[in-house]
């Protein structure tokens, strides 16, 4: 199967997420933006390395960007759009045409389920986008998505800490490794890809 255009993985995503395991009234939300830009190399996903600080549990790591949802946010693609504003300085509203959504995930930090849910928001860009890291990011790069579905970018990360040492599936890609929530995210939309003919 093809690698499918803008329109076919529309289709392919529902505008709203099916109905995720219950989730507490009282558990917080956010929204990472997934913005694909279709390049004449195939699509390709706008990641960011988070800046390193003591108080942020994904300190160091490769990101999608996205952050808490706010009650002035209409929806979570309004979230992810603000996010991806402040973190990267790039418009979505103007740049990037919202495609669908993927199921909420419970967030992870440090081995630990975290009382915090994340919707990962799929956007089509429309418009170059020239990211630049704010505050909170370290640098900002673009993962080409062929190679991911191919298996070329497979990896193992070795995670370790205070109570265990775990092997976990990740992808590596110059230099830079994306595991965890982020891995895991980008591996359920490359399920709507299909297989990459060769």
């Amino acid at each position: 199967m093809p690698i499918p255009t803008p329109q076919v993985l529309a289709s392919r995503l529902p505008s709203s997420p099916p109905a995720p395991p219950p989730i507490p009234q009282t558990a917080r939300r956010a929204a990472v933006a997934m913005a694909l830009d279709w390049s004449p190399a195939g699509p390709r996903v706008l990641l960011m390395r988070r800046k390193r600080h003591d108080n942020d549990p994904w300190s160091g790591q490769i990101s999608l960007p996205g952050g808490h949802t706010e009650p002035t946010d209409a929806d979570v693609f309004a979230t992810a759009r603000r996010e991806a504003q402040e973190e990267l300085a790039v418009d979505l509203a103007t740049s990037a045409t919202p495609l669908g959504q993927l199921p909420p995930r419970q967030a992870m930090a440090r081995g630990k389920r975290m009382d915090l849910w994340i919707t990962p928001c799929v956007f089509q860009v429309t418009t170059p986008l020239d990211p630049v890291p704010g505050v909170e990011a370290e640098e900002a790069f673009w993962l080409p998505l062929i190679p991911a579905l191919r298996g070329e970018l497979d990896h193992r990360f070795h995670y370790k800490d205070q109570k265990r040492e775990l092997i976990l599936p990740a992808w590596q890609f110059e230099k830079r490794v994306i595991w965890g929530l982020t891995f895991r995210m980008l591996s359920q939309l490359l399920e709507h890809f299909g297989t990459q003919e060769t």
